[in-house]
């Protein structure tokens, strides 16, 4: 008896000895996951900071360009306050990476030298740039173009590798640079001793909408809307869910010729909001020119009046153009509505009017007091202009009657914009190119 109790025990002993075991794995396991967890979490705010580093070096470049084309004392002075700004900020986003203390070591100085450079502007900003400034202004935009490359391709070194900038024993040794891409940015810089699309497309009118109309519509009335603007493209048409907001609007969803499409027809007016394809992946047969010339059929078959083109981007099989309203010749940039084209059947399945229809009405004056000659006065020597024209650009909740000057700078193109009342700078503007098309920033 005494051996079927000792037997007992060490059965329970060892039955406890394997719980306390699959604790233990247990406990390993997850302190190994949180740990993994951890890092990853670590390495996603790491790669968020680069990512807007760079992101800010651009914004920073941008402005540094701006400011060089700039003639007005208030748009200097803010363009400058900006570079500022954004040196300081990527300076602090390079000094929270864990690089060796010789890494960032240039590129942190030249933001120190742009931060106190554009507070010593800041002081003279009632003259303009001297010949000196604009030279030092040149080189340091070179640099920061420099540095931008450069932390681009350290970050696509990252992304196809197997570094990551977590590891903090690899990036604080000065052995084996070449796997640390990040360690190498500042090096071959010259430094001195920085898919919206079109012009003003992110500005959003304020005010009760001016282009809906003033007609309620109701749910039938909204399909009757839709298939009446889709033609053979709205078939079979029924309601999905309704939309608040400034314009509020009835779903459809149709099908048809085009495909499956929703849509969004306003309760006030009867007019198409916006539309999109559900599917959106087509094999091109066709050309950008003859999206172009489907798009201006579209509008003169729907009555939306003179249109011109400001922008355009193809991805994915479709063209999407945005165009702006035209009155008596006058770009209207507050009147902006994009189209999407097949690129195989040159069918129209996207539209994008929330700007048109909250902006568009009759100008009552567009007259400008400022004739050409005199507005190009105002526009810096350094920019090549190539094109002028008048437009009606938004501004601070109002619009202005603008002259708007086209032209190249440092292999750029710039879009400068002079008040036609006054004859004073009024906004810059620069051309993105990407692999898609034209963008503005």
């Amino acid at each position: 008896m005494g051996d079927g109790m000792t037997k007992k025990h060490h059965l329970l002993l060892y039955s406890l000895l394997g719980v306390c075991l699959v604790i233990a794995v247990g406990f390993a396991i997850a302190a190994q996951r949180g740990k993994r967890q951890y890092a990853r979490a670590l390495e996603d705010a790491y790669r968020g900071t680069l990512l807007s580093s760079m992101t800010q070096m651009e914004q920073l470049r941008l402005n540094i360009d701006k400011a060089m084309l700039s003639q007005d004392e208030g748009q200097s002075a803010a363009l400058i306050s900006r570079i500022g700004s954004d040196a300081a900020a990527v300076q602090s986003g390079l000094s929270a990476l864990p690089l060796s203390h010789i890494a960032m070591a240039d590129a942190v100085k030249l933001c120190n030298q742009l931060s106190d450079y554009a507070a010593t502007l800041l002081s003279q900003a009632d003259a303009a740039l001297t010949a000196e400034d604009a030279q030092l202004l040149e080189q340091l935009s070179h640099a920061c173009a420099q540095l931008q490359q450069a932390l681009q391709s350290a970050y696509g070194q990252m992304q196809t590798g197997s570094t990551a900038i977590a590891q903090f024993n690899r990036y604080m040794q000065d052995a084996d640079a070449a796997v640390r891409p990040l360690e190498g940015v500042s090096k071959d810089i010259d430094y001195p001793t920085l898919i919206y699309d079109g012009p003003f497309s992110d500005v959003v009118s304020g005010g009760a909408p001016r282009g809906l109309g003033a007609q309620a519509v109701d749910s039938a009335q909204a399909l009757a809307c839709a298939r009446d603007f889709l033609g053979d493209c709205g078939q079979d048409v029924a309601l999905t869910q309704e939309s608040g907001g400034t314009i509020p609007a009835w779903g459809v969803r149709a099908q048809g010729a085009a495909g499956v499409l929703q849509l969004a027809v306003t309760k006030q007016g009867g007019n198409v909001l916006w539309m999109f394809p559900e599917s959106a992946q087509y094999e091109p047969s066709y050309g950008l020119e003859d999206c172009k010339q489907a798009a201006q059929a579209f509008f003169s078959a729907h009555g939306y009046g003179d249109m011109a083109l400001t922008f355009w981007q193809v991805y994915a099989g479709m063209a999407t153009l945005s165009y702006a309203a035209v009155q008596d010749g006058v770009i209207l940039y507050p009147d902006l509505i994009k189209v999407q084209v097949r690129m195989d059947t040159l069918a129209i399945v996207g539209l994008e009017a929330r700007r048109y229809l909250s902006s568009h009405t009759q100008r009552s004056s567009l007259t400008p007091a400022v004739s050409q000659e005199e507005a190009q006065g105002a526009v810096s020597e350094r920019l090549n202009v190539r094109q002028a024209r008048l437009c009606v650009i938004p501004q601070n909740s109002r619009e202005l009657l603008c002259w708007e000057f086209t032209g190249d700078y440092n292999g750029d193109t710039y879009y400068v914009y002079i008040d036609a009342q006054t004859g004073r700078q009024a906004d810059i503007q620069k051309l993105v190119q990407s692999a898609s098309g034209p963008m503005s920033e």
